[in-house]
């Protein structure tokens, strides 16, 4: 009798545990961005299938691997500090985050026809210097490429600012959703097409999904405001909270460059062995972000312009175990998955589950790069929020070259394998370091509090007297 009581209470919690989990305010969005990610997936494979593995795939990935660096360098930084910015314009009121909206996009489209105009003049002098393996193929696509990616980063930006806007005003399953229907969109598109001889209509598709993208859903009524006398305010606070930022990104930018030089030195496959599981970790690391840990940003940022200190850190604490257990659940599910594939006999598998198999170790190895990378996340969401986003700059630039050690002494002493559990090391490395940051800057605010507040029971006592 104990025992069925003791069942049913188990069965009771569980059930419950369940239910608050579907019932969590997030599911859907984590639903919208896990279906984005393998859309992304999706495409690349996609592509491989219209152009083969040989020289005309190499000339189309070759061609977008400038533009793609030079965006993302420019004005990869903008989708980490524009939702704070939405939300500090709401509390000032006035309409002033519409404002910032339509300068944001005013900004990232001038910018960004410069920057293209100076990537298209540019193309035909520097490809050849860089690629001169695969002159011989056409040149003459590689402007043509070039010209339409540079479109689709365009419009990449301005969904990006629309979709900030979104998260700000609580509307983040809208923005989720924006871009699951511009997927379906680009990969309706590419499945029409024959892409061959004509490169370009690749990066076209992806103009396609992303105006689409841009349209649907709408911003509302409150977004068709504008009010003058902001823009040069506003250009300055991008410039001002971007270039820390930014340089404090671009050690996790150029980081796989070493991996690569690393790994290669190791034996025959070792590159591609950890690219393969690196990626795996990174397309699902990058669901939890976009799903959970930027929709939560707007809550983050509105604890801050409050001045709830404790809070804030309570409940950045909170978003950084969930997004961990989050983690833990998909790389489960991948094991799990991966286990009841083992003898799968569908032909187009079994190079990757052989992989898998042999290589079982390296991917648990590199289990603490998902836990430090969602980690890192969070703790450097909430700086950005608390406007020191140069603490994170100065943390980056200190951790990186211990990491750099980590990985190469790694890889001297147990290869691949050594390899991931030093990149796994730097990265638990890096996220401790993001929460000291964090612990420091919010005992510093307090202090300050604390003296401003016994200054005024000072000044009001001396008054009084």
């Amino acid at each position: 009798m104990t025992t069925q009581i003791m069942r049913l209470r188990v069965g009771e919690v569980a059930g419950t545990n369940l239910g608050r989990l579907l019932r969590w305010t997030y599911m859907p969005t984590l639903f919208f961005s896990g279906a984005n990610t393998l859309c992304t997936i999706i495409f690349q494979f996609a592509i491989l299938s219209k152009l083969g593995v040989g020289a005309r795939s190499d000339l189309y990935f070759a061609s977008i691997i400038v533009p793609v660096v030079a965006y993302t360098v420019a004005f990869g930084a903008l989708n980490s500090v524009l939702v704070p910015m939405f939300v500090e314009a709401k509390a000032r009121s006035n309409g002033e985050e519409a404002v910032l909206l339509w300068n944001a996009l005013l900004v990232t489209t001038v910018g960004g026809l410069l920057l293209s105009s100076l990537l298209c003049s540019l193309t035909r002098f520097a490809f050849p210097l860089l690629f001169r393996k695969l002159v011989w193929i056409d040149l003459h696509q590689v402007s043509y490429v070039v010209l339409a990616y540079s479109c689709y980063q365009l419009l990449y930006l301005a969904v990006m600012a629309k979709n900030c806007f979104l998260f700000a005003q609580g509307r983040a399953l809208s923005a989720q959703a924006s871009v699951f229907c511009g997927w379906v969109v680009s990969l309706g598109s590419l499945s029409q097409i024959h892409p061959a001889h004509d490169l370009w209509r690749i990066p076209i598709c992806l103009v396609a999904g992303n105006g689409v993208a841009f349209l649907f859903p709408g911003l509302g009524r409150e977004a068709f405001f504008y009010r003058r006398g902001l823009l040069k305010q506003h250009v300055m606070s991008f410039f001002a909270r971007t270039w820390p930022v930014t340089a404090g990104s671009s050690v996790s930018w150029i980081e796989p460059a070493f991996d690569g030089a690393i790994a290669s030195t190791l034996s025959e496959g070792s590159l591609t062995i950890y690219y393969f599981f690196s990626r795996l970790i990174l397309y699902a690391v990058t669901s939890i972000i976009s799903g959970y840990i930027q929709p939560a940003t707007k809550y983050l940022a509105e604890l801050a312009a409050s001045d709830s200190r404790r809070e804030l850190q309570r409940q950045t604490q909170k978003i950084v175990a969930r997004a961990v257990l989050l983690g833990s659940g998909m790389f489960c599910l991948a094991l799990v998955g991966l286990f009841l594939l083992r003898n799968s006999r569908i032909a187009l598998l079994q190079p990757y589950l052989l992989m898998f198999r042999q290589n079982l170790l390296v991917l648990l190895l590199l289990s603490g790069y998902l836990f430090g990378l969602v980690a890192y996340a969070g703790y450097s969401n909430s700086l950005y929020v608390l406007g020191r986003e140069r603490v994170y700059m100065i943390a980056s630039f200190i951790v990186f070259p211990a990491g750099i050690l980590a990985k190469f002494m790694g890889a001297l002493t147990l290869g691949v394998k050594g390899l991931a559990c030093g990149t796994s090391v730097y990265w638990m490395v890096y996220a401790a370091a993001l929460f000291y940051c964090l612990s420091f800057t919010l005992k510093q605010r307090d202090a300050r509090a604390k003296s401003a507040s016994y200054s005024q029971v000072l000044q009001g006592k001396g008054f009084e007297l």
